[in-house]
């Protein structure tokens, strides 16, 4: 049989039992998940390593330690997690399709953007679409939302760029500028008042922008903590444990235990509202981000994602 012939052969369920077993770590386990036979899952890489003409794992006696990728299985696994990305995305395409415009959009968000923005942007956008259901899916894991985005999981979600590599759309909604939020009474006002501070922080790109710039202006904090509740950040700082360095729309502005001075030293970071560029883009999903960028008062301008 011709090579061409063989790789016409190959279907989804090949790949997608290549993919659970390295995410399982063996046959037996990738079988629970999928709720196969063991014996089924084996013959379904078997017909994998025909297709593609050699091993795809390596198997060890006894299954004492996990499968391994063979060079082979590195380059196909590699393809594979895009096309089954690209099935689910269809699938989503097709249920879509079936609910009509009165179905469900789902929308990714991080927690400060769900609190601050997210709000008054569904209020508005149910003035236009009663009857829309919306799915709301908080994540503090940001690439953990645009996988879901990849996969369909999720219609559309809120980022910070950059993003990473993926098959992403985006519109620019607004920039949130970092601040230094104390104690109400606290001296501290600028970055170099962190010289002998405990820095909070709500994410290691945080850690990363500070340290740069405290390091190059020879300033010396005593050390850094992250978390990943912006309202026990606030209420440390507030409580004296710290110094917290982080995005305004993370803050409780009104808080009177608090004082929050702007940082023009930290560019600041950039919300976008982020789509599937291949799927299916219903009417309702388009609203809703029109809706995000009025709601942000920002111009909407496309981002350009080809090269990340």
């Amino acid at each position: 049989m011709r090579t061409a012939d063989r790789w016409e052969a190959l279907e989804v369920r090949h790949l997608r039992a290549l993919a659970t077993i390295v995410d399982e770590g063996s046959f037996a386990a990738a079988a629970r998940e999928l709720g196969y036979t063991q014996s089924a899952v084996s013959q379904q890489i078997f017909a994998l390593e025909r297709i593609v003409g050699a091993p795809v794992l390596s198997r060890h006696p006894g299954g004492r330690r996990p499968v391994e990728l063979t060079d082979t299985g590195r380059v196909v696994l590699a393809h594979a997690g895009p096309m089954l990305a690209r099935v689910r995305a269809a699938e989503a395409d097709v249920a879509a399709l079936a609910l009509g415009e009165i179905g469900r959009l789902t929308v990714g968000t991080f927690q400060s953007f769900g609190t601050r923005v997210l709000p008054a942007l569904l209020t508005q956008l149910r003035s236009r679409r009663a009857t829309l259901e919306v799915e709301i899916v908080e994540n503090v894991d940001a690439k953990a939302l645009l996988d879901a985005v990849e996969t369909g999981e999720i219609d559309v979600s809120f980022a910070v760029l950059p993003l990473h590599e993926g098959p992403f759309e985006a519109r620019d909604l607004l920039a949130d500028p970092y601040v230094l939020v104390t104690r109400a009474d606290g001296e501290e006002r600028e970055l170099r008042d962190l010289d002998g501070r405990h820095v909070l922080l709500s994410c290691a790109y945080e850690r990363r922008l500070v340290e740069a710039r405290v390091l190059a202006a020879g300033i010396v904090p005593t050390g850094y903590a992250r978390f990943d509740d912006n309202g026990m950040i606030q209420a440390l700082a507030a409580a004296g444990e710290g110094v917290a360095v982080v995005p305004r729309l993370t803050v409780d502005v009104s808080d009177p235990r608090v004082a929050v001075h702007p940082l023009p030293e930290l560019p600041p970071r950039r919300i976008v509202a982020v789509w599937h560029r291949d799927r299916q883009v219903s009417e309702a999903a388009r609203e809703f981000v029109d809706t995000a960028v009025e709601i942000c008062g920002g111009n909407g301008t496309a981002i350009s994602l080809a090269n990340r």
